[in-house]
């Protein structure tokens, strides 16, 4: 393998909590009368809610950030519970941690949901770095998220390969000098990928190139 390490992202890799991120959103975003459009949506998928709080409370002065966060944050749980995991790749990290490829996983989720996630998939122990929202002041798009998982691996950031589904997530991982492959989701798979190294169909792709 020419990498020396392999980082993945969460949500829309390993479990597809995409279209639960985005149907929490618009129905909390419901509640306060507010009906989100397209270009609203992509600007969801993929984000942590901090992260769009003030475009939401310019465009909306009545907007109730905290009643939003917590009503979405319920939602949200309640269905990642039972989001469907993407089992090639669960399997293909299996693997790679078996062969001692170094591994690391990068989220704008929280770290208490992202503990349950890695638990329900059995990732456990196989991550030698974890970086979630907790790790950094600034997320994807910004490549902070990635420069971190970088450091900790004690690797120079062109050495890792990153996996990822969404726009943000691979211009964070460009931004930080990293070389990025996409495997889009059904959610994700009308966003622009033209940064990306390579943009793949499943996790067996992605098995044959690594």
């Amino acid at each position: 393998m020419q990498f020396k390490a392999i980082i993945f992202d969460r949500d829309g890799v390993i479990i597809d909590t995409e279209p639960i991120n985005l149907d929490s959103a618009i129905k909390a975003f419901s509640q306060q009368g507010i009906e989100l459009t397209e270009k609203e949506k992509d600007l969801i998928i993929g984000t942590h809610p901090v992260d769009y709080q003030e475009y939401f409370k310019q465009k909306y002065p009545d907007f109730d950030f905290a009643q939003y966060r917590q009503i979405k944050r319920e939602l949200y749980l309640q269905g990642i519970e039972t989001a469907p995991l993407f089992n090639e790749i669960i399997d293909l990290i299996k693997k790679l941690s078996q062969q001692n490829i170094t591994l690391g996983l990068v989220t704008s989720s929280a770290r208490p949901s992202t503990d349950k996630i890695i638990q329900r998939a059995g990732l456990q122990n196989v991550f030698q770095a974890i970086v979630s929202f907790e790790d950094c002041e600034q997320r994807k798009p910004a490549p902070d998220c990635y420069l971190k998982a970088a450091a900790k691996l004690n690797l120079e950031p062109k050495d890792c390969l990153v996996i990822e589904d969404t726009s943000i997530g691979l211009q964070a991982a460009k931004k930080a000098g990293m070389t990025c492959y996409v495997i889009p989701t059904k959610t994700t798979q009308d966003q622009d990928f033209s940064q990306a190294d390579r943009i793949l169909q499943s996790g067996k792709e992605l098995k044959n190139l690594i």
